[in-house]
């Protein structure tokens, strides 16, 4: 190289040099202040999950009918009864008391009287078939609610949206389930109200110390379910259509949390089998893909209720998504039916009433009815997804059940009692039976669950 041109050689190096150095740092600059590209992407995803969801819960707030609610529970809870026999009921007002194995002086005293089994047993999902008479001695042990209601005591038993009978306390009893105690009373049915009780047809009811306010005047809703219930092939290719749009989203939204949670402490901590939450979340992920393109198979069952004061009927479903014959996405879902045909009662007239005395339709679904959304729970999903659930949830398609309604406050909006599957690895086959007030934007749960550990007693001592 000549001499004069190593300085124009060496200027155009430096200049080369000088822009490289100036798109790194521009490079840097341009970098998001939350992490890489990809990162900052998932973030953004993440905050718009975050918005969303708190302008749904904003709008549910608003919509939630909130004195129905205080109505109802100022009458105090409404605690779940199950049918113990032919005369008497059972209900549980504190659970998870004391650990069924502890030297508590609930259980340790050795004097407590177990009570006969009835000949046939009925309530299995309740798990109220094992009770005991505690020993007076231990009265001041109990809880204060417990302490404050005497043997004799009136409470008021709802069995149907439109029938409510008193009971009178007979005992308090301890219920154990799995590894924990339940605390109770066994209350039973006077003679002139069995006829009623034996004819409810049902074994899981509310009950509460006092009678809830009605409105003024009260709504004639006719709250029932519609046994006869036919859904018409148009109806179901709806339901199929919107189902699969709804559980698209639940997807979407659900990998969006798992994978802004994947960093977190909890999902990378040593409880895990491996240590480590990415291959269990990445093989979600690939599954969840494989749902947003429709490649899952959709099986579901519905049931009608006529559960609002237009009597137009809401369906409630059960679906569930299989990839390669295995559970893959379990969701509820409540729609409405809208149709232009007089098929819904009009007001202050009476719905159609079968042979059986019940007010469920004797026709099919309308050709031309059209169906709303109103409202959808993926939480089973998400808890298969974070390793919470139980191994056989999914295998049918029981991880929710409506096993009475009621309208106890006559405001034609109803009050349903749910049987669900906990969602908990660490407590294995826990249920849950809970009373909730319907809205057409949820379900809004009132006081007082009843919780079953299903565990096997063995399974709570240590090794």
């Amino acid at each position: 190289m000549r001499r004069k041109n190593r300085k124009w050689v060496a200027t155009a190096v430096a200049l080369y040099l000088l822009v490289m150095w100036s798109a790194y740092r521009w490079s840097i600059g341009q970098r998001p202040a939350d992490g890489p590209i990809l990162e900052h992407i998932q973030h953004e995803e993440m905050r718009k999950f975050k918005e969303k969801r708190a302008r749904e819960a904003e709008e549910e707030a608003k919509a939630q009918p909130h004195l129905a609610e205080a109505r109802l529970n100022a009458a105090g809870p409404a605690f779940v009864a199950a049918r113990y026999d032919a005369t008497h009921v059972v209900f549980i007002v504190t659970t998870d008391t004391e650990s069924r194995f502890s030297p508590s002086p609930l259980i340790a005293d050795g004097t407590h009287a177990k009570i006969p089994v009835p000949a046939h047993p009925a309530a299995p999902l309740a798990g109220l078939d094992e009770l005991w008479e505690p020993d007076s001695s231990a009265l001041h042990f109990f809880p204060k609610i417990v302490q404050q209601t005497q043997p004799g005591e009136q409470w008021t038993l709802s069995l149907s949206p439109d029938s409510t009978i008193p009971v009178v306390i007979e005992r308090t009893v301890i219920a154990p389930a799995g590894c924990s105690l339940g605390i109770g009373f066994l209350a039973s049915v006077p003679s002139d109200q069995r006829a009623a009780y034996a004819a409810s047809g049902r074994d899981y009811f509310l009950v509460r110390r006092a009678a809830v306010a009605s409105v003024d005047p009260p709504v004639a809703a006719h709250i029932a379910e519609l046994t006869d219930w036919k859904t018409s092939p148009d109806l179901a290719q709806q339901i199929e259509q919107q189902l699969n749009q709804r559980m698209q989203q639940e997807v979407t939204n659900i990998d969006a949390r798992l994978l802004a949670n994947a960093n977190s402490p909890g999902m990378s901590a040593a409880e895990l089998p491996v240590g480590n939450a990415r291959p269990r979340l990445k093989e979600w992920i690939h599954a969840d893909r494989g749902l947003t393109r429709g490649e899952g198979t959709l099986d579901y069952d519905l049931r009608a209720f006529r559960l609002a004061p237009d009597g137009a009927p809401r369906l409630f479903v059960r679906a569930r998504w299989k990839l390669n014959d295995a559970p893959a996405f379990l969701m509820t879902a409540w729609f409405k039916v809208d149709s232009t045909k007089a098929d819904s009662p009009k007001a202050g007239k009476s719905p159609a009433t079968s042979a059986s005395g019940d007010s469920s339709p004797t026709h099919p679904s309308p050709a031309d009815a059209q169906l709303v959304l109103l409202s959808a729970d993926s939480s089973w999903s998400l808890a298969m997804r974070e390793g919470e659930a139980s191994p056989s949830l999914g295998d049918r398609l029981d991880f929710a059940t409506i096993l009475n309604q009621f309208d106890a406050d006559r405001d034609g909006w109803a009050e349903l009692l749910i049987h669900s599957y906990e969602a908990s690895a660490s407590q294995g086959n826990s249920t849950t039976i809970a009373p909730y007030l319907y809205t057409d934007v949820g379900l809004v749960p009132l006081k007082a669950p009843l919780r079953r550990d299903a565990r096997s007693p063995e399974s709570c001592l240590d090794p």
